[in-house]
């Protein structure tokens, strides 16, 4: 009697190859692919409220002169506007203008948590911004400003640059070369920061106000 043709033929079964660490790889590559798209889309939403900021700036500035401030107060006007644009608090030390604020706060009959919950602000505005930016405006001469309030990323924003005729209509520019921090930020630029440029015009009503 012969053997059934399924005993006597062996199917040959497919020899499995080495696969090991492609997964890992093909998901090494999937995340790098979606860190690089979502960089990209923060690094544009950044500059896309960077160019805001740098509009308000010359909003604010273009406004000063047109009431008849002077080009100093003009400069004062456009850096504390340009503020959420100037990176990290450089003048004064954030710890010691803390401190300050709190005694501040507690010697007004308001106690420190009191005063932080009140308000909606940054810690940052609320201990040291809220105090300073008055002293600032308030400064009668170029040497005083740096001690009064700087920030790391202030030197990067340029203005106001006067256009426009006097006495007729006022124009005011503001430039940034706005930094770009995003990893992977130089795929999609060469430079290591952007140009941002804005301008504002208000008719001169200063002869209004100095009569």
């Amino acid at each position: 009697m012969k053997a059934p043709a399924t005993t006597r033929r062996k199917r040959r079964e497919p020899v499995p190859t080495s696969k090991a660490g492609q997964a890992l790889l093909e998901s090494f590559g999937i995340i790098v692919l979606l860190c690089f798209i979502l960089f990209g889309i923060v690094q544009y939403s950044l500059s896309l409220a960077a160019t805001e900021v740098v509009q308000y700036s010359a909003d604010a500035a273009v406004r000063a002169r047109a009431v008849g401030f002077n080009r100093f107060m003009v400069y004062k006007v456009t850096r504390v506007a340009s503020i959420p644009n100037a990176g990290k608090m450089r003048t004064p030390n954030p710890m010691s203008a803390g401190n300050a604020a709190a005694w501040y706060n507690q010697s007004a009959g308001q106690s420190y948590y009191q005063a932080m919950s009140s308000s909606p602000r940054s810690q940052q505005y609320h201990e040291v911004e809220q105090y300073n930016i008055p002293l600032y405006l308030g400064a009668d001469y170029y040497g005083r400003l740096p001690g009064i309030l700087d920030y790391d990323e202030w030197d990067t924003v340029s203005g106001p640059i006067y256009t426009g005729i006097d006495g007729d209509e006022i124009g005011v520019v503001v430039r940034q070369d706005f930094p770009l921090k995003m990893p992977f930020a130089r795929a999609f630029s060469r430079r290591e920061d952007i140009r941002i440029r804005k301008e504002a015009r208000l008719a001169d009503h200063a002869s209004y106000y100095l009569e």
